[in-house]
């Protein structure tokens, strides 16, 4: 099996060479080969709802902003989240009242593909854009309270604001958030297809500092360099996302130094690494919890009781033990154990299967009742915490089933709410309850995948999100958090780490708060330095 494993990578990066627009994997180029276990979804960045095709956005737009970044000393760096740099954008200016700000356009910089000057008219596109596709990007241009923009200079734009606007910077470095070619999205649109969608979702029209070289979809992406980044040149002239779809056979390549970064892996497979020669794995903490989303539109699960049943009947601390070696926290409400104005005290559940059958009989299934949990196929920690939860409901009498999806129908249904229940992570990369609350559990929100609606929910968030009180937000957020754990519309089941495995001459890791992995600060340091 592991001949024809490394014959068959061997195959595919010749196949690489020979892909139509393709340039051969030069020996004397830097390469970097990151084995995924899926394809990418979508080029086109406001509709993606896919880590996949989030971190390959994040490296082929450039976004408004971005974060500054700390050295840890462990071998790694992290998101500075109080800190904000420019990167499409230069510089800014505030108004005196923070009513509107002045964006000044990076000069110099161009798209990838055509070579055109990034300019004001690109930035004015995407706003429009973002309205007129009612996407992923027009949420965060309401959320960020952005009444209206105006082009005041070739490379300067001015945004007015309908009121306080806490969240600009963060939402806006966001990867969705890159000025796009307009030349050349307008270049491809539609009579039924006004905004180029469709073809934006297999063409990339960024300037950021990776671009598409070649795509033979289930096999590879390949993308090269920008040699005129505005930052400078990728250490890495090309970097491989190999479709390996078996996490053990990605980490025996991994382990074979036939991919430099394996994605996705489990916890075991991790810990088996740990160790292995030419090998390291970060293990970087976070705030981002593990958590199974309930359907509470209808049927069993639309009853209170029965989702504090399900609640009681995790096996918290096993799977902290079992699934995350001891390197998970136990998570204690909608806001991370870390997280700011997280208050432990007002969480209810323990691991207690009697007072779970209780609840169920009060709410008329002391005979159980029966549902399916949708999980992404390919993610291994999630298929591993199913598995736990699955034996667990038996225990108090109920069935649950696991129904593994490709990334694609996952992902499209979680904004339809097909799904009775769902488990993935939720990513903080904003530390702000008010923030997740918006997104999360206010009636509508855009990753309010459980149809859960609670009118005194969305006034303490509106509350929250109105002030720069940090202790009235403080009190607020005691109520939110104590609602939604009475309510139970989520299942917070662990606060994790980011674990990642590559070979140990990769260097200039930086942690970002969603979990996206940044090609542009990575490069290879030789044995003899």
């Amino acid at each position: 099996m592991r001949r024809s494993l490394l014959f068959n990578m061997t195959f595919v990066l010749l196949l690489l060479a020979l892909l139509p627009g393709g340039m051969a994997l030069a020996q004397e180029e830097n390469v970097l080969v990151i084995a995924i276990p899926g394809d990418i979804e979508t080029l086109d960045p406001p509709f993606s709802r896919f880590q996949r095709s989030n971190e390959t956005n994040l490296n082929i737009y450039d976004q408004f902003f971005r974060y500054g970044s700390v050295d840890t000393g462990l071998g790694y760096s992290v998101a500075d989240t109080g800190t904000i740099e420019g990167a499409a954008v230069e510089s800014w200016e505030w108004s005196e009242d923070l009513s509107s700000i002045v964006l000044n356009i990076r000069e110099g910089a161009t798209f990838n593909k055509s070579g055109r000057e990034v300019t004001a008219d690109d930035f004015i596109y995407w706003f429009e854009r973002a309205i007129g596709t009612a996407s992923g990007t027009k949420w965060n241009v309401d959320t960020a309270n952005i009444a209206s923009w105006e082009k005041t200079g070739p490379h300067q734009v001015t945004l007015q604001f309908s009121k306080l606007s806490p969240w600009l910077f963060f939402l806006f470095r966001d990867q969705s958030q890159g000025p796009m070619d307009a030349m050349e999205a307008q270049a491809n649109v539609a009579d039924d297809d006004p905004w180029a969608a469709r073809w934006l979702a297999k063409n990339d029209v960024g300037s950021g500092e990776y671009y598409v070289e070649s795509w033979e979809p289930g096999v590879a992406m390949v993308l090269r360099a920008n040699p005129d980044y505005w930052a400078g040149k990728a250490f890495f002239d090309q970097v491989v996302l190999q479709v390996v779809p078996s996490s053990a056979d990605r980490a025996l390549l991994l382990r074979e130094g036939e991919v430099d970064i394996a994605a996705n892996l489990s916890t075991d497979e991790l810990a088996a690494l740990e160790g292995a020669e030419g090998v390291k794995v970060l293990t970087v903490p976070t705030r981002n919890q593990m958590i199974m989303g309930l359907n509470v539109t209808g049927g069993p699960l639309a009853d209170a009781r029965v989702r504090q049943a399900l609640s009681y009947a995790v096996p918290y601390e096993d799977i902290i033990a079992g699934i995350f070696s001891g390197k998970a926290k136990v998570s204690a409400g909608p806001i991370p154990v870390d997280g700011k104005h997280h208050d432990g005290s007002l969480w209810p559940y323990t691991y207690d299967p009697d007072k779970a059958r209780e609840l169920l009989a009060e709410a008329g299934y002391a005979d159980g009742f029966e549902f399916t949990l949708d999980i992404a196929s390919g993610v291994a920690t999630t298929e591993q915490i199913a598995v736990v939860l699955q034996a667990a409901y038996a225990d108090v009498g109920v069935t649950m089933n696991i129904n593994l999806q490709t990334a694609a129908v996952f992902g499209e249904q979680l904004g339809t709410l097909g799904h009775e229940a769902w488990m993935r992570d939720l990513l903080w990369y904003v530390d702000d309850p008010g923030y997740t609350g918006v997104a999360t559990f206010r009636t509508g929100g855009i990753t309010n995948w459980m149809g859960y609606s609670n009118a005194r929910i969305d006034e303490l968030i509106e509350q929250m999100n109105g002030t720069l009180d940090e202790e009235l937000k403080a009190e607020l957020a005691k109520e939110y958090q104590s609602i939604i754990n009475e309510e139970a519309p989520q299942l917070f089941l662990a606060d994790m780490p980011f674990e990642l495995a590559m070979r140990d001459d990769i260097h200039g890791y930086v942690q970002l708060p969603d979990n996206l992995l940044w090609y542009w600060p990575l490069y290879r340091e030789s044995m003899d330095g």
